[in-house]
């Protein structure tokens, strides 16, 4: 039995690694905040729901992490039955976030970059859009928040928390559909969206040396201005790309360049965990020291996300 309590060598391993995207999650996500509520001119609509991912990131880290390392490396889920339901609801409202606000951000991004004489996006707006991700998030997980429980599914002659399990009270079935159903929703959809919402977007910045719209707008002007104001408006737009432009199309590049790191990442790290999930309705995997690091493995995965 101490051998399932007491951690083994990979295990020390992966604490420790653990440990570490704690430390760093935090201090990162934190700051991330912190120096957007100090600094009024980055307020933008993209660092809005920067922060609320750096948000969902902190909440993740900071409440199912913990628990979670403690969970795989003994077996047991020792928090009782309120916080099994809470931390296990918590960390899929958090990934929802995190995923729902990437989603966000790629299309804002799009809209901007590729519709700019279309679309106006505002702050208010990131605000409203982010309510709405946190509703959608809250709702969506409901099911397993009513379903979750705690269970040992090993029987002692004494009663001891020893290998307690939190898992939700559903059938095999009902398991298998809605754990479908997170892999569409959480991970393919919105990396679907956000894949090509970015190709859009870096068709558009790198094909042209000019700002999306920018010459567009000064064309309409042009048309409908007066006859001297015209032959000014012209001479500008035929004119050279000015350093300002430039400086804002590099500054548009570097954003999108960032932002497909970040859905790189997210598509990286969660599909060792999503294909882990898979391969248990679909072959029969073993329950050895080997599956048992892998696993540890893909939750480190999602969290080093954060």
């Amino acid at each position: 039995m101490t051998e399932h309590i007491f951690p083994t060598v990979y295990e020390w391993i992966l604490i420790g690694m653990h440990a570490v995207v704690f430390a760093v999650g935090l201090t990162g996500n934190f700051l991330v905040c912190l120096v957007v509520h100090r600094n009024p001119a980055m307020r933008t609509v993209t660092n809005y729901f920067i922060v609320n991912l750096a948000v969902a990131d902190f909440l993740v880290i900071l409440i199912c992490l913990p628990p979670t390392l403690i969970w795989d490396t003994t077996e047991t889920w020792f928090l009782g039955h309120v916080l099994c339901k809470l931390v296990l609801y918590l960390q899929t409202v958090s990934v929802a976030v995190s995923v729902l606000t990437l989603t966000f951000i790629s299309l804002d991004r799009w809209y901007a970059i590729c519709f700019p004489l279309k679309f106006k996006s505002t702050t208010s707006r990131a605000k409203t859009a982010i309510l709405i991700i946190w509703i959608i998030a809250l709702l969506y997980d409901i099911p397993e928040l009513i379903t979750l429980r705690t269970a040992s599914r090993k029987k002692f002659h004494v009663e001891t928390v020893l290998f307690t399990q939190c898992i939700a009270s559903w059938d095999d079935v009902a398991e298998r559909h809605y754990t479908t159903s997170k892999i569409v929703f959480l991970y393919l959809l919105p990396l679907t969206i956000t894949s090509a919402a970015y190709f859009q977007i870096v068709r558009v910045l790198w094909k042209s040396d000019n700002i999306p719209g920018h010459r567009y707008q000064r064309e309409v002007c042009y048309i409908s201005g007066s006859s001297v104001d015209s032959r000014r408006y012209m001479a500008v737009s035929r004119g050279p790309t000015s350093g300002g432009t430039q400086a804002q199309i590099r500054s548009r590049r570097k954003a999108a360049k960032m932002l497909v790191c970040v859905v790189l990442m997210f598509a990286l790290c969660y599909f060792p965990v999503h294909l882990l999930s898979i391969l248990r309705y679909t072959v029969d995997i073993p329950q050895n020291d080997i599956t048992v690091a892998l696993a540890m493995l893909s939750h480190w995965l999602c969290y080093a996300n954060s």
